[in-house]
């Protein structure tokens, strides 16, 4: 796999955003292999007479599929089962293996061999309700916040304490998607019975089911999948939503379930524009074993974002101590979690309680052992790292980046599943919340002719911050410590705050409008940011010279209105120099 790293660099600026990445980047011609990479792969499976059964879109990824004892021979390995004791899951792994030199310059891993990464955490905890809470009205405003909002959550509670709207959706390319793992699987009797008293005036949203490496379509009704889909469907009204159901036909582990939907999705003509996942990984079992891996999975999300998806993901329920609660880690170092961690998706973690919100203490929340800490979020985190000076030093990275990026409420969710009235907590609940909210700010978008948001985060750390509500109460307990606290401004416990839908809807729509189509070979006058201390641009420069990665016809510019002066480019190039 080729890295997309230094290529996205840019992306990590405010003004450097587009709401259309697609024209923004040749995604593909940065992550595809070199020839010479792709001779020598080619070549060495087939002098063993081994095809490969998939290829990801831009190449740069090949899976393949063989016996083990086949697989023995072409690794020089031995491939044995072993169990997770704790949850009794049984993958195959080799203690070591080998690919000729000429073959392994050329790649970044192979998975699965050596990697013993523990499955994916999702568990929401739960308990039995007797009955369906006190309904509340769709579309109450913040200011008309049920008090039975104090007590359970809602679909209606959601649109009153973050102003969401309950008219429907009605762009028809829009769509969310919310990943499942691990035999988790929605009902959509459950969903009807649960919309009928949530949601009357929405009595008859629906999903689509999408099965992904055997995945499973029984309609089960678990706890995970029901909360997901229930808080998609009750939340972003008539969007169409779609549950991707991830097996394990090979069993190669949770892991490659993750390798297995992005692949999925960068290979769909339109993929969803959000995509919502309520698991996760603690992130030491990457940094210890296979960094490499959580590396160009990261990369695989920002291909994906730079495609117009917005990627969510829950930062994890443990606190600092990871993506569960871990009493072993007491006096120990703080554990990130892991896609949460990366710096291309947003990671969301959760809040409870109703005027005011404070954090939950559950919600997982810190800094990466293996992301340095992206541009675009520098200002906030340093901010927030000088006002917390020496509490808990040493137990985190300081250089790393931050999460998470925002949070929603997260505790007391009422949801249905096997026709039993349940409720859940847990950031699970909060980032398919967040993710219904981008789902309908996408479609006063498309609506408005413009392009989905793709990559949130620059736009959130940027104009976004004065459309979400800061928490500045609460905190994350975890590995003996009192974790981090919540504090004005960002905070390694909620992010930036909570959204307000009706203040980020003009912040999107805003945003959009800036942007400014050019055609090759044409002049035009633009605007460019001028730092105090730095030359003002010359007249007449190449367009790359202003805004990196935009190349072809109708390529879309940004440029930040503050302190800026005119330029004209000229002589627009229609490839990369």
């Amino acid at each position: 796999m080729a890295d997309i790293s230094p290529k996205l660099r840019y992306l990590d600026h405010p003004s450097n955003i587009s709401n259309s990445f697609t024209r923004l980047l040749q995604v593909e011609q940065f992550v595809s292999p070199t020839p010479e990479a792709v001779q020598a792969v080619t070549n060495w499976l087939s002098q063993k007479n081994v095809t490969a059964t998939r290829q990801s879109p831009s190449g740069d990824m090949l899976q393949i599929q063989v016996p083990f004892d086949k697989a023995d021979e072409l690794l020089n390995a031995n491939f044995t089962a072993y169990v997770h004791a704790p949850t009794n899951t049984t993958v195959w792994r080799t203690l070591s293996y080998s690919v000729p030199a000429d073959v392994a310059q050329h790649l970044s891993f192979i998975y699965p061999t050596t990697q013993f990464i523990p499955p994916a955490t999702h568990k929401v905890a739960v308990q039995a309700i007797g009955q369906f809470p006190a309904a509340t009205k769709s579309g109450s405003k913040r200011a008309d916040i049920p008090p039975a909002c104090a007590q359970a959550i809602t679909p209606g509670c959601l649109q009153a304490i973050y102003n969401i709207p309950s008219t429907p959706a009605s762009a028809a390319s829009n769509s969310l998607g919310v990943s499942g793992f691990g035999n988790e699987v929605a009902n959509p009797t459950d969903l009807q019975n649960f919309l009928s008293q949530a949601r009357p005036d929405f009595p008859n949203g629906t999903f689509a089911v999408q099965t992904v490496d055997g995945g499973s379509d029984d309609g089960q009704g678990t706890a995970e999948a029901s909360l997901d889909i229930q808080y998609t469907v009750g939340v972003a009204t008539n969007v169409n939503t779609m549950f991707i159901s991830v097996g394990q036909k090979t069993q190669d582990g949770d892991l490659d379930g993750f390798l297995d939907i992005i692949n999925t999705l960068l290979a769909m003509d339109s993929p969803p524009l959000v995509l919502t996942t309520s698991f996760g990984f603690d992130e030491t079992a990457f940094s210890q074993q296979a960094p490499e891996i959580a590396e160009k999975l990261c990369d695989a999300y920002a291909q994906l974002g730079a495609r117009g998806t917005s990627v969510l993901f829950a930062s994890g329920d443990g606190g600092v101590s990871g993506s569960q609660a871990n009493p072993a880690c007491d006096g120990a170092a703080f554990i990130p979690t892991f896609p949460a961690s990366c710096p291309y998706i947003t990671a969301v973690g959760s809040t409870q309680g109703v005027n005011p919100e404070t954090a939950a203490d559950f919600s997982a929340g810190g800094f990466s052992n293996i992301f340095a800490r992206p541009t675009y979020q520098s200002d906030a985190v340093n901010s927030y790292l000088q006002g917390l000076g020496d509490t808990n030093a040493g137990l985190f990275n300081t250089t790393g980046r931050g999460y998470p990026d925002v949070s929603t409420q997260g505790v007391q969710f009422v949801i249905e599943a096997a026709g039993q009235l349940q409720g859940v907590e847990g950031t699970s609940a909060s980032s398919p919340t967040f993710a219904s909210i981008v789902a309908l700010l996408n479609d006063k978008l498309l609506n408005a002719g413009k392009s989905p948001l793709g990559f949130l985060n620059p736009l959130l750390y940027s104009t976004g911050v004065a459309a979400l509500n800061d928490i500045t109460s609460g905190s994350n307990p975890g590995c003996g410590t009192q974790g981090f606290p919540a504090a004005a401004g960002w905070d390694a416990v909620t992010g930036l705050g909570t959204p307000d839908f009706q203040k980020l809807a003009a912040v999107a729509v805003g945003s959009a409008s800036q942007a400014q189509a050019v055609k090759t070979g044409k002049n035009v006058t633009a605007s460019t940011q001028v730092k105090t201390g730095k030359a003002t641009p010359s007249a007449n420069k190449r367009f790359l010279e202003f805004a990196p990665g935009a190349t072809n016809l109708g390529d879309v510019i940004r440029f930040a209105s503050a302190d800026s002066s005119s330029v004209s480019i000229i002589a627009l190039p229609t490839a990369s120099p």
